[in-house]
């Protein structure tokens, strides 16, 4: 499962990301006991660092949309901003 994360003044974590802004990360659950995290990143795979993400209606925020798997590449649509539609590729 990919999820989102914010930073704020009380978390625990890396003190480089600013305070409100938004992170993408993963989780791993167990398939017949999905409340069982089998594996879980320890970090970011994913956080706003284009103009477009991080300059909009609401700063250095975007929401996961959708992952479609096309053409043998992996297509992670995102929200930047509060403003704009992206896509990441890999």
């Amino acid at each position: 499962m990919i999820f989102l994360g914010v930073r704020n003044q009380r978390a625990i974590g890396d003190s480089s990301i600013p305070d409100g802004t938004y992170v993408a990360s993963q989780v791993l659950l167990d398939k017949h006991d999905p409340s069982r995290i089998l594996k879980r990143m320890n970090t970011f795979f994913m956080k706003p660092d284009r103009s477009y993400e991080l300059t909009g209606q609401v700063n250095n925020v975007y929401f996961l949309e959708g992952l479609a798997h096309f053409q043998g590449r992996w297509l992670l649509y995102y929200g930047t901003a509060d403003s704009r539609i992206a896509v990441a590729v890999r």
